[in-house]
């Protein structure tokens, strides 16, 4: 009997979960409509499909081109194609790629789909890593993301970086899969250099689903990328069974020269 009344009242909290989140995507769309303004200011845009910012944003934006580091993204100041620190540090990753520098309207936008549930943010830069990656999309067979333990997505109600794996893997049209789980809280992140970075991230992701990534060539998503601690740590983890890792996020965030890993 116990049960049976467990089970009804399972029911009915499934129910009331999916209602509220129909209502809060609903309202959502409605305040913030993904189609028709800018993503980063709010203005009215008549191309959005096109560009999702505004003539006004598209001169603020600081995108991530030039002379870039092959391994890493990280801009470089000379002619040099691997920057100092990844040849000091070998990485775990193949490549990564950020379309953008994490500052400015960028950084305020991706603090912004975070920390304020805008979700719908999600769809657009999706479709900015999809755009500055372009052909070598070949190179991947499936895409993964950096996880968050269940006490954080729960407080937070999402993952950013799985949000922006699952919108592209429908452009893509690439299999997205969960191989890692977080099963451990660990410092903010923002203060620390490289070194300390890692030693907060050790013994903190757990490979899971390992057949999925087997021999597979993967792209593990992110929204930020800073000194590469975590893409490390995670693609350490994957490379014991796929082919190939690379990593993608949004932003690439430059250190101060005190924080950086060197």
């Amino acid at each position: 009997m116990k049960m049976a009344k467990t089970a009804k009242n399972t029911k009915k909290y499934q129910k009331l979960t999916n209602f509220w989140a129909k209502f809060v995507n609903f309202f959502d769309a409605m305040l913030f409509p993904d189609n028709i303004k800018c993503i980063f200011c709010g203005r009215d845009i008549n191309n959005f499909e096109e560009q999702p910012y505004c003539e006004k944003c598209a001169k603020k934006l600081v995108k991530n081109d030039g002379n870039r580091c092959r391994i890493c993204d990280e801009k470089i100041g000379n002619e040099a194609i691997i920057c100092d620190r990844c040849q000091k540090q070998k990485r775990s990753f193949k490549r990564a790629y950020c379309p953008f520098i994490y500052e400015g309207i960028v950084r305020q936008s991706l603090l912004s789909y975070k920390m304020n549930n805008r979700r719908y943010l999600a769809k657009s830069y999706a479709k900015f890593i999809y755009n500055y990656i372009g052909e070598d999309f070949k190179n991947f067979d499936v895409i993964t993301f950096v996880p968050m333990t269940k006490k954080k997505e729960k407080e937070r109600s999402f993952n950013q970086s799985k949000l922006l794996a699952e919108e592209l893997a429908k452009i893509s049209n690439l299999k997205i899969c969960k191989c890692l789980i977080k099963i451990s809280e660990t410092k903010e992140q923002k203060k620390l250099n490289f070194n300390e970075r890692k030693k907060n991230l050790s013994n903190c992701f757990r490979i899971v689903n390992e057949k999925e990534i087997d021999d597979m060539r993967v792209l593990l998503v992110d929204d930020i990328i800073t000194t590469c601690a975590t893409m490390d740590t995670c693609s350490k983890l994957i490379a014991k069974y796929a082919k190939s890792v690379s990593v993608a996020g949004v932003a690439r965030n430059i250190l101060k020269d005190e924080n950086k890993d060197d």
